[in-house]
């Protein structure tokens, strides 16, 4: 699998994570929805319905809506490629290995969202393919990072001219889910249920 898949998924999957994560706030406004419920992009029957699954406690399976959460990480990860390459091209091989060990991590995460569709009440087609847009950019971070070993080219400067670019590839992740926390101290969206639970 090519370096290619790996920006190929990224983009699709911010993309997908913004309809789903415009759709969560806007079946959410508060005092009322600022849409219909059921008339969404993926809304195609009564058991296929992403706004069905929206408004479930399992769309905020850590707290925050799962929506937010994986269009912050997404956003970050597609800075830290493309942006990376772009900036620092020299640094390619640990832009690569960086990045392969967080959509590692990421999914990892995807077991937790799997185990939590098959309890839906309905089947949101544009949520799952997240998870694979995860594993498929995993792959591609992999490749990059194989094929940057093998160009091996030297680096002049010290990884840590890379810290700026690393926060400015974390910072989605947080903006994102603080404007949502904003939104919700403001009164404009509520919250939803959540699976989430501080006390017993």
């Amino acid at each position: 699998m090519r370096a290619k898949s790996l920006e190929v998924a990224l983009v699709v999957a911010v993309v997908d994570c913004v309809h789903l994560a415009w759709r969560y706030l806007a079946l959410h406004g508060a005092p009322a929805p600022w849409v219909v419920a059921h008339t969404g992009l993926c809304s195609w029957t009564a058991h296929i319905d992403c706004d069905q699954v929206l408004v479930t406690p399992e769309a905020r399976a850590f707290f925050v809506p799962n929506a937010t959460l994986g269009l912050g990480f997404f956003l970050g990860a597609a800075h830290r490629w493309f942006i990376g390459l772009r900036r620092y091209p020299e640094h390619r091989l640990h832009l690569a290995r960086t990045l392969a060990v967080w959509l590692g991590v990421a999914s990892l995460f995807t077991v937790r969202f799997w185990l939590l569709l098959v309890r839906l009440p309905a089947l949101c087609p544009f949520c799952p393919w997240n998870h694979v847009f995860t594993y498929v950019a995993f792959l591609g971070a992999l490749a990059a990072y194989r094929d940057a070993r093998r160009a091996a080219p030297s680096v002049a400067s010290s990884w840590k001219v890379l810290l700026p670019h690393v926060a400015r590839s974390i910072a989605p992740l947080i903006v994102v889910n603080g404007i949502w926390g904003l939104l919700v101290a403001l009164g404009i969206v509520d919250p939803g249920p959540t699976i989430v639970r501080f006390f017993n």
